[in-house]
């Protein structure tokens, strides 16, 4: 496990370094996982949350993590910037073997795992965000995903769909929201894109979607647009998130 964790963080760090280092760009960490007692996972989750918090003080870290309905947990690490990135992947190691000597909590969710981790690294796609100023990943207790692919030699025509039809979607009266896009980069075939929809509630998503979509299918531009984005696509998954408390 030390040896598949360490070669895992050297190709992390070293894909990272081909880049450019002083870029702003937010990467995100994906952990995905069952356990067979959520209860207890949950329950633990805050001690592991916070020492994992006080063990990355120094770096522009955000944790969160979420019980999905096809019984799924998702862990996510927001690291901004590839220089903190390097530094976490760096530290990461360290950070897992201190934490798994000092938190039962951690030996505990571990014993739990009821089949392999799947870890992967995503890096947020700004240019087809549509992100609300003051946007908090805590403020948000439910969030629906899709996880999808798009042929290789389509991307730049699909991205270019995306960025369009946002502008389409901006012009017209909608109640404001999140729409939030990561394309993978280790993990997944880079090809694959997530995007998180996050909202109050499952109920205030499908209604507050409804109320969007009641809009948005009279706008013919929009709705040819949406048309080609979706051809382009397969999707592998869709989940419904609910957040676990950190505290």
């Amino acid at each position: 496990m030390k040896k598949q964790s360490f070669l895992l963080s050297f190709f992390l760090f070293f894909a990272f370094n081909l880049f450019a280092q002083n870029t702003e760009r937010t990467i995100m960490l994906l952990n995905e996982l069952r356990v067979s007692d959520t209860d207890i996972y949950k329950k633990n989750y805050p001690a592991i949350y916070n020492w994992s918090m006080k063990a990355s003080a120094s770096m522009p870290v955000q944790r969160i993590s979420h019980v999905s309905e096809s019984g799924l947990i998702y862990g996510c690490t927001f690291i901004k910037g590839d220089k903190n990135f390097g530094q976490y992947i760096a530290t990461m190691n360290d950070m897992n073997i201190k934490i798994r000597k000092e938190l039962k909590e951690v030996k505990e969710n571990s014993d739990m795992t009821t089949q392999a981790v799947l870890r992967s690294a995503w890096v947020q796609m700004e240019k087809l965000n549509i992100k609300q100023e003051g946007y908090k990943i805590d403020d948000y207790d439910f969030r629906r995903i899709e996880i999808f692919t798009v042929p290789s030699n389509k991307i730049e025509e699909f991205e270019a769909l995306v960025e369009k039809r946002n502008k389409v979607d901006k012009s017209m009266d909608l109640r404001k929201y999140n729409y939030i896009v990561y394309k993978a980069i280790y993990g997944y075939p880079v090809n694959t894109y997530m995007v998180f929809v996050p909202e109050k509630s499952k109920l205030d998503f499908y209604k507050y979607q409804d109320e969007r979509n009641a809009i948005r299918k009279n706008n013919r531009e929009y709705v040819e647009i949406e048309k080609q984005r979706t051809q382009l696509k397969t999707t592998i998954r869709i989940d419904h998130l609910s957040r676990i408390p950190n505290q």
